[in-house]
This record gives C-alpha cells, structure tokens and sequence, in this order.
C-alpha cells in the first residue's frame, strides 16, 4: 500500500506540474495579446527582449 500512495503522489505532483507549466504559458501569451492591442509591436519586442535579459541575469 506505501508504493501505491507513493506513486500515487509523484503522479500527482507531475500532473501539478504539468498543468502548472501549461497554466504559466497560457498566461504568458495572454499578457503578450494585451500589451499588442495597446502598444507598437516594436515596444513590445524591446519590452520583451529587456525582460528574456533580466530573466537571464538572474540567479
């Protein structure tokens, strides 16, 4: 019965993770969507770039 409630929540946590990671991009282009209807895609690629360098850098 403990490796069945083991597996059981390694599954669980994969899953969470998953849906976690899927969750995170989905938020990521809707963010992305809003900030196109309101600026030029120019600022947003500058805005974008500024921010994959920030991500980057950090540690």
């Amino acid at each position: 019965m403990g490796i069945d409630r083991r597996r059981l929540e390694n599954h669980s946590q994969e899953r969470t993770k998953e849906y976690l990671r899927r969750a995170s991009v989905t938020y990521l282009e809707c963010c992305v969507s809003l900030m196109l209807t309101h600026l030029p895609r120019e600022e947003v690629v500058e805005i974008l770039e500024q921010e994959a360098h920030l991500v980057r850098e950090f540690d």
